[in-house]
């Protein structure tokens, strides 16, 4: 008797862990996209579709709830190659879609997606998915997870997004998305926020100010403008911090040295202009990274980031800053050997010997100071008349990018200084400066300035020199007066309104009257001597360039009224 029983039992083992067959819509559903991705050409093992009932246990990547219908889709990796069908929408428990990782995936996100309304996890990153993210998957109130990165998604960010208050990580970057950021995506409860890589506009909007549960916030190579938030500072989750290549203005907010979790920051090559705030200093012990790069940046290297403890890269070059380097960054002891700092194309500088060592031995390429400009050394009076007094000066050795030299006067004591024009050269080694009153003594100074080149986009001007003074002579000579015509781009003649008994150009001609034919900004001086002591210089600056709408083009009217 006992055996027949066995068998009984035994027969009924079987029938125990057997699943009923998964509704025919849904197996609809996946065999639409078994055929519309290639299926055969899946990596292995691919689906037995002949065969109904084992969706649930043998379809790869498939898995299902208690009640038999399909919960979650994982064919990341799988070699997916066409487009998904709209019957996706069919499976209307699913939790889960994961498909990323299928370079072949083309076409457009059925926005039939929007009856799937279980689901929490879409994610179809680097794919090759084209189109525009459909407005309907603002009606998966469950979602939580949207990353949708590195594929060639094109159009606005749809605002819709902004009514899934259950979303945390919105991840968009490196699409061809247009428009601007929705303000509507302030509404949620972001933990990440990454739209980078995109071609979005705008600025970032107020709303945003809402997300202060945000750990990554990254918008990095768009188009965004405007200055960057204050609020940002009240995000105190946040690790992340990724503004890089747009087109932000004003200065950095020092409110973002009080973020207490702040591990990278990077605002390179933007607009931004102002100095470093030394409040970046408080981010010590938690920032790895802090990229200011290809900026506008202008002062000294606060010496507060010496405090950064953990900082392991530290990127300045290509900006305008200028005077001697805190000897405090030498406790940026974990910056990463000869690639932890970057801080060429500025006009910084130190005779520290230790410093000079250890800025060596971080510096990408070990050279930071060959590309800095500093004032020429050793600046001297040559000759001094009643309204000129000739500078010259050393010559630099920073000479691969083109620039020059700028001269200064001030009244000894005033403090009130004026340019005097400049060169149009480094090699030029000296300059006269004219039209100073007679018996006079006067500070001068000299300024090195480079131009604009494609490793920094500024015009960058170094410390004023060390300076001298000169007392102008009292003899009654008078100041000769150079006389220009011509109209639009030239030619242009220069004269003397005055008869002298020698001209000596500063083009080489020994004439009254000379004729230019000068396409760009330059300087031209006479020295005339009508006989005895009374040698004098005039000198004018000719510029034929002007815009339509009538302003002058170059120039360095951006940085020749600043002071020693």
């Amino acid at each position: 008797m006992r055996k027949p029983i066995l068998l009984v039992c035994l027969t009924l083992i079987p029938v125990s862990f057997a699943r009923a067959q998964i509704p025919t819509s849904e197996r609809d559903a996946l065999i639409a996209l078994y055929n519309a991705t290639n299926g055969a050409s899946w990596t292995p093992p691919t689906w037995d579709t002949a065969t109904t009932g084992s969706e649930c246990t043998t379809w790869k990547g498939v898995s299902c709830n208690a009640s038999d219908r399909v919960s979650s889709l994982e064919l990341q990796y799988s070699n997916l190659d066409g487009t998904l069908p709209a019957e996706l929408g069919n499976l209307e428990q699913l939790i889960i879609l994961k498909l990323f990782g299928n370079p072949h995936l083309t076409g457009s996100i059925p926005p039939e997606l929007e009856n799937l309304a279980l689901l929490q996890y879409f994610e179809a990153f680097n794919c090759a998915l084209t189109g525009s993210i459909p407005q309907e998957l603002g009606n998966l109130s469950n979602l939580g997870h949207i990353r949708l990165y590195n594929n060639q998604l094109t159009g606005s960010i749809p605002p819709e997004l902004g009514n899934l208050s259950k979303l945390r990580y919105l991840i968009l970057s490196g699409n061809q998305l247009t428009g601007s950021i929705p303000s509507e995506l302030g509404t949620l409860d972001l933990w990440g926020l990454d739209l980078g890589f995109n071609q979005l506009s705008g600025s970032i909007p107020p709303e945003l100010s809402n997300l202060t549960n945000l750990y990554g916030f990254i918008v990095e190579f768009n188009q965004l403008s405007g200055s960057i938030p204050s609020f940002l500072g009240t995000f105190s989750n946040l690790y992340f911090l990724e503004l890089t290549s747009n087109q932000f203005t004003g200065g950095i907010p020092p409110e973002l040295g009080d973020l207490p979790n702040l591990q990278v920051l990077e605002l390179g090559s933007n607009q931004l202009s102002g100095a470093i705030p030394p409040m970046l200093g408080s981010l010590a012990g938690t920032l790895l990274e802090l990229r200011l790069e290809h900026n506008r940046l202008t002062g000294s290297i606060p010496p507060q980031l010496g405090n950064l403890s953990v900082l392991e890269r530290l990127y300045l070059y290509g900006n305008r800053l200028s005077g001697e380097i805190p000897t405090e960054l030498e406790n940026l002891t974990s910056l990463l050997d000869s690639n932890g700092l970057r801080i060429r194309w500025n006009a910084l500088h130190t005779d520290n010997a230790s410093l000079i060592s250890f800025l060596d031995d971080k510096q990408y390429h070990d050279d930071w100071s060959s590309t800095q400009t500093i004032p020429p050394e050793n600046p001297a009076v040559s000759r001094i008349g009643n309204h000129t007094v000739w500078l010259s000066w050393d010559a630099v050795s920073y000479t691969t990018d083109s620039g020059g030299f700028e001269v200064f006067s001030s009244p000894t004591g005033t403090s009130v200084w004026t340019s005097g024009g400049w060169t149009e050269s480094k090699s030029t080694l000296t300059f006269p400066v004219t039209g100073l009153d007679p018996g006079t003594s006067y500070d001068l100074a000299v300024v090195t300035y480079t131009d604009p080149h494609a490793d920094n986009l500024n015009l960058v001007n170094s410390d004023f020199s060390a300076q001298v003074t000169a007392t102008t002579a009292d003899t009654g000579c008078s100041q000769p007066v150079i006389d220009i015509s011509g109209t639009g781009m030239g030619p242009f003649t220069l004269s003397l309104t005055e008869g002298y008994g020698s001209y000596l150009w500063s083009t080489g001609e020994t004439t009254a009257t000379i004729d230019v034919d000068s396409t760009s900004g330059q300087w031209y001086w006479v020295t005339v001597n009508p006989g005895g002591p009374c040698e004098e210089t005039a000198a004018v600056f000719l510029d034929p360039e002007i815009f339509t709408d009538g302003f002058e083009s170059g120039g360095t009217t951006e940085w020749s009224s600043e002071v020693p």
